[in-house]
């Protein structure tokens, strides 16, 4: 894609006739992190930005920096990064791209040198990373009588929040990944490794594989493969010791796992990645283009996750929530799930999921998966199709929860109405394996019981009958882009 647009920039440059001066881009290093590129609005129909840090471009490169935005706002054109990093005496060489009645303008060789920092509001820092002018830049009060009024914001603010400082705008883009690029490991995902354990005991592991994480073709790919395949015939029979790179807590069977007569080490070596130490937030539209797997006991996860787990650790309790969910045996492969769990076990634990039974598999194409949520609801849709929506009850999910016998929902009263999911969550996208709750026992052909103490054994034991589904051009969660919206 990005190639193709570069492509149309190039016939763009070589066809318009450049009577029109681009405006000077106004660049700005945000503290703590950020990096914002901005030009007055004056009837453009595109904005494009495409710079490098500490080097310089080699003609019209695409750059680190590479976007195009479409829409201006508050008569700017604006080009946000939030996890860029500068440093006094960093350059950034740019070029900078318009276009205005169908023809292109664009400014060569730009170059400008980080000297200080600005707030969110535009406001230059001090040494002490203090606003130089006395004006507060905490959100803006209600002014009563005798009360001066707050500070102005550039836009209407939204009832979003975000995990770095600052305002945030209504519909604000507030993150977007293509995966155009390679995962550079933390930069924006974290991939995990570590065994998954309660509350859903899949049969896997997450590990950093070439085969089973990597980015192609514009999209990213996740897929399962037998741990004896990296590791050796008698794997599942040999202590696997994750220590030196483990993402889980350290000392546990999350980092560890030991075999013994009933239970093998988890034999299916899967992928799982999140935004947990890069970007979170609290309310908003989600969009995941997605290709989903296929292949039996597979269950992709896109999903959000809360950060600090404030109504308790345990069972889900401080919510999960599901953009989309296709699980990918023939009988689930029509039937796309989505919405909040608060619990792990049934009955309460699919309660308020929402499902939506296609014609044809889901698994066939990419879907766009949509989850927004808002302090009083949360509405799923495909394809811009609303299949789903869960409004919180008058005093919150505790009365209905507590109903269904969950007992640490009496922690949501001490919450807002949409609690637990009124906390910051973050991203993540991976793939399970089996498990004590994906799958109920009366699923056909089910090698295991959700309550048996060797269901992993009975599982692997039983790959002839399912390893011949995970066909290699099948079996793989492919992801085409996330993107956040504010509300």
């Amino acid at each position: 894609m990005l190639k193709s647009v570069f492509v149309l920039f190039l016939v763009n440059y070589l066809n318009s006739v450049r009577c029109l001066e681009v405006p000077d881009a106004k660049l700005e290093a945000i503290y703590p992190k950020g990096l914002r590129v901005s030009i007055p609005d004056d009837g453009y129909t595109l904005f494009a930005f495409h710079g490098k840090l500490n080097e310089e471009m080699e003609g019209l490169e695409a750059g680190h920096w590479s976007r195009d935005i479409t829409k201006a706002k508050n008569g700017r054109w604006i080009f946000r990064d939030r996890n860029a990093k500068l440093k006094i005496g960093d350059k950034i060489y740019f070029w900078t791209y318009i276009l205005k009645d169908g023809l292109g303008y664009r400014q060569d060789n730009g170059e400008w040198t980080v000297t200080g920092y600005v707030n969110e509001y535009g406001e230059p820092l001090d040494a002490n990373f203090e606003p130089r002018s006395t004006a507060s830049t905490a959100p803006p009060p209600q002014a009563g009588a005798g009360q001066a009024p707050g500070p102005s914001y550039p836009c209407e603010l939204s009832v979003s929040e975000v995990s770095v400082p600052g305002f945030v705008c209504k519909g604000q883009m507030l993150f977007e990944d293509n995966f155009n690029k390679p995962l550079a490991d933390g930069r924006i995902w974290t991939p995990e490794i570590m065994f998954p354990g309660e509350p859903d005991y899949p049969f896997n592991v997450y590990m950093k594989e070439t085969d089973n994480l990597r980015v192609g073709n514009g999209n990213l790919v996740i897929k399962p493969m037998p741990l004896v395949t990296a590791f050796g015939e008698d794997a599942i029979w040999k202590t696997l010791d994750l220590s030196d790179r483990c993402t889980g807590l350290l000392g546990t069977a999350q980092c560890k796992r030991d075999p013994s007569d009933a239970i093998i080490v988890p034999p299916i070596v899967t992928a799982k990645i999140n935004t947990k130490k890069t970007f979170a937030f609290k309310y908003g539209r989600v969009e995941i283009s997605a290709k989903m797997p296929r292949g039996d006991w597979l269950v992709p996860l896109i999903q959000l996750e809360p950060v600090n787990k404030n109504y308790g650790i345990r069972n889900y309790v401080s919510g999960l929530l599901r953009v989309a969910c296709v699980k990918g045996n023939t009988e689930y492969i029509k039937t796309l799930v989505g919405g909040p769990i608060m619990s792990e076990a049934e009955p309460y634990r699919t309660a308020n999921l929402k499902e939506f039974i296609s014609n044809e598999p889901w698994t066939n194409e990419f879907h766009n998966y949509t989850l927004e949520w808002s302090p009083d609801a949360i509405t799923m849709a495909v394809d811009g199709i609303v299949y789903g929506r869960v409004t919180a009850p008058a005093g919150g999910f505790y009365k209905e929860a507590h109903e269904q016998n969950v007992e640490a929902a009496a922690r949501w009263i001490q919450g807002s109405n949409i609690a637990p999911f009124d906390d910051m969550f973050y991203i993540s996208l991976g793939m399970d394996v089996g498990g004590v709750h994906e799958f109920p026992d009366e699923a056909i052909n089910k090698p295991w019981k959700n309550t048996a103490t060797k269901a992993m054994v009975n599982f692997w034991n039983a790959r002839s009958q399912w390893n011949p589904t995970w066909l290699e051009s099948e079996k793989a969660l492919l992801v085409d882009y996330v993107r956040v919206y504010a509300l």
